[in-house]
């Protein structure tokens, strides 16, 4: 909604309310608005998925283990794995989510077939960096990967073998029909947006936390200033030339994107609102569905319906002009927008947005067609 005429409106309506609700946007952490099982959004969990898989694209049976992990089982059993819970035969991918006893992750690192994926997902929100580094140094194997599908949702895979998965395999998991539902609710829908999250190697990442004392909280930001990691380990044989030079151009915009969103969540933490928004705009017109800023728009649109559960119009209709501002070609935002302003009683505020948001949803219509 911003650079709009109408906005003029709107900026001098909530002008009160913007000192107000500026620690609820962006100081509001996930948690305090969300009841589920864990703290994940779907999204994220979704793509967390889908990292395991593009690094093992030809599994077949994964085990999943953690107090969370069973919240990622329709998403395997959707991408067409064979989901357990207990140890029994042999896994192509062990998945690990939330705390687990000793002597089950034992088990667990038996049952993992040779060359087979062990997951970890690691939750930033309590972490430290001396605990982040034990998580990474103490896995097995030698190739060891970092991931970063949300701000605070991190990612850690470990292989003991050498073997490279083939990028043919990898682009064929997002034409599992099945599947279908998931990496478009998430929309993460190509590998290159899946890739976005990839932080690099073990021997990558380390050196970020270097000189840091241990008891530092993690923060995205200590990935900002690593350079775009290097895809070596995957394996490019038998894929048209265009089509892999095509991918892997692709991907490495993709990881630009991703730095300009942590460039946002920087300046939204050192309270430069208006500097961060413009970050995730611009992210946003080059790549929609990265994980990060998809979380970020749906803090945002949770939030928000929070908000109004407590009766705060006012505070709900800054997250919704903030959404707008990230995606202006998104007509439900400005909806909502205009929602709150009817119950603000904002009534030609309200018009306006409704009209707005009409004709942001008419130029998307596919074109009738021709008689």
């Amino acid at each position: 909604m911003k650079n709009r005429g109408w906005t003029v409106l709107l900026v001098v309506s909530l002008a009160v309310a913007v000192c107000v609700v500026a620690n609820a946007l962006f100081g509001l952490k996930p948690e305090e608005v969300k009841s589920s099982e864990s703290k994940t959004y779907p999204c994220v969990k979704i793509a967390s998925a889908y990292m395991a898989l593009v690094e093992n694209p030809r599994a077949k049976r994964v085990l999943l283990l953690g107090e969370h992990a069973g919240e990622y089982s329709d998403i395997f059993i959707r991408a067409g794995l064979e989901c357990a819970t207990e140890a029994s035969g042999e896994f192509d991918i062990v998945f690990a989510s939330g705390a687990r006893p000793d002597k089950l992750e034992r088990t667990a690192r038996r049952v993992l077939k040779r060359n087979g994926l062990w997951t970890e997902c690691v939750d930033a929100r309590e972490g430290t960096v001396g605990e982040f580094k034990k998580v990474l140094t103490s896995l097995p194997g030698k190739c060891v990967h970092v991931w970063m599908p949300g701000e605070l949702d991190w990612l850690v895979t470990a292989r003991s073998g050498d073997v490279k998965p083939e990028l043919d395999d990898m682009m064929d998991l997002f034409t599992r029909e099945d599947a279908f539902v998931d990496i478009v609710a998430a929309k993460c829908d190509t590998l290159p947006v899946v890739f976005a999250s990839y932080a690099g190697t073990r021997e990558d990442v380390l050196p970020a936390f270097e000189g840091k004392s241990p008891d530092v909280a993690l923060r995205p930001e200590n990935f900002i200033l690593r350079k775009v990691p290097e895809m070596d380990w995957i394996l490019t044989d038998g894929v048209d030339d265009d089509i892999r030079e095509s991918v892997m151009h692709e991907i490495r915009s993709m990881q630009i994107v991703r730095r300009i969103i942590l460039v946002g969540v920087m300046q939204a933490e050192r309270g430069e609102e208006e500097k961060s928004v413009e970050s995730w705009a611009k992210a946003a017109l080059r790549s929609p569905g990265d994980t990060m800023l998809v979380e970020r728009l749906d803090r945002l649109s949770v939030n928000a319906e929070a908000f109004l559960k407590l009766g705060k119009a006012a505070m709900a209709a800054r997250c919704y002009d903030t959404m707008a501002q990230i995606m202006p070609n998104d007509p439900m935002p400005v909806y909502n927008y205009g929602i709150c302003m009817r119950q603000l009683g904002e009534e030609e505020i309200a018009n306006l947005a409704f009209k707005h948001a009409d004709e942001l949803a008419r130029a998307q219509m596919p074109p009738e067609p021709e008689e």
